[in-house]
């Protein structure tokens, strides 16, 4: 079983109950203002009370404020006892660059939901690598609720987050190597995946059921990231493969291009599944039991992502 792969126990959060309080911050890129008040409202009309980082419309260089500023902000959310979630505003670029101004060990026992994406794929691996948090590659308040969501984004993404255990399937999703196969979820951006090998927060792929994704890349870069990826042994013991839709990646010509890197080894892979870039309808706990079924074209939970 991929449970014999978890080196610790996960913690798992408390649920997000109806009328709850989340707080918006921005680990990475500067914000569009109009963008993040749209998502603020959507979110208030979604019923949820919303709380925003003191930096969070702060402005440096391309950073949503300086370091010191958007960890703080993400601290001061961990330890506020009346934030329930935590949702990042956008991607972009900087997550990593806050890391060392963050003091989580206090709170390691203490779990909060926290759904990002993108670049916030480096916060997603170190919580959940680091705290043994489960962690939850989900949409962003700016970025897609600013966006006009789909019903559905909504409806899977609130009820994740309140403990329902959800068999994921998506039209345009295919299969490039069938079979069912059973991990644990790990993953994110690939390029994110990639700069995390050599710090305290590498991804472990052992056991797992590995979600790739990106965007606005060239093949040849998909093709040199992925190969990078398979020298260090990264696929050796991974149970199956999801890859998102990949937007701006000539999509089209992946397929080939996995296939042939990825000849080598028997797990199931699926491509096209919608969480990230592109449609970002899927949120995906890390650190839970999936099973992948490539047959049917479907993700599902094993087990419940909050407590």
């Amino acid at each position: 079983m991929a449970d014999a792969y978890r080196a610790l126990k996960i913690n798992k959060p408390p649920p997000l109950k109806d009328g709850g309080t989340i707080g918006i911050v921005a680990p990475s890129g500067r914000v569009d203002a109009e963008k993040l008040h749209e998502g603020v409202l959507w979110l208030e009309n979604c019923g949820y009370q919303v709380i925003l980082g003191k930096h969070l419309e702060k402005q440096f260089r391309y950073f949503a404020g300086k370091d010191q500023e958007r960890a703080e902000d993400l601290q001061q959310m961990v330890q506020n006892k009346s934030v329930d979630a935590i949702i990042c505003a956008r991607g972009g670029v900087g997550a990593a660059r806050i890391l060392p101004y963050l003091n989580l060990d206090p709170v390691r026992s203490f779990p909060k939901i926290f759904v990002g994406c993108s670049d916030i794929t480096t916060l997603l691996l170190y919580l959940n690598k680091i705290l043994s948090w489960v962690a939850f590659h989900g949409p962003m308040v700016a970025t897609m609720f600013g966006n006009k969501p789909s019903p559905r984004l909504s409806t899977e993404l609130f009820q994740i987050l309140s403990g329902e255990i959800r068999n994921m399937h998506f039209e345009g999703t295919k299969g490039l190597r069938d079979g069912t196969s059973e991990g644990i979820l790990t993953g994110g951006c690939l390029t994110l995946m990639c700069t995390s090998i050599g710090t305290p927060y590498e991804i472990d792929t052992k056991g797992t059921i590995l979600f790739i994704e990106d965007v606005n890349e060239a093949p040849f870069r998909i093709d040199r990231m992925l190969s990078y990826l398979k020298s260090l042994g990264k696929f050796e013991h991974v149970r199956g493969v999801v890859f998102g839709q990949m937007p701006q990646c000539n999509p089209e010509d992946l397929p080939e291009i996995i296939l042939d890197i990825l000849g080598d080894y028997t797990f199931p892979i699926l491509f096209g599944f919608p969480s990230g870039h592109g449609d970002s309808t899927a949120t995906l706990p890390f650190g839970l039991n999936f099973q992948l079924n490539v047959d049917t074209l479907s993700l599902n939970m094993k087990e419940s992502a909050v407590q």
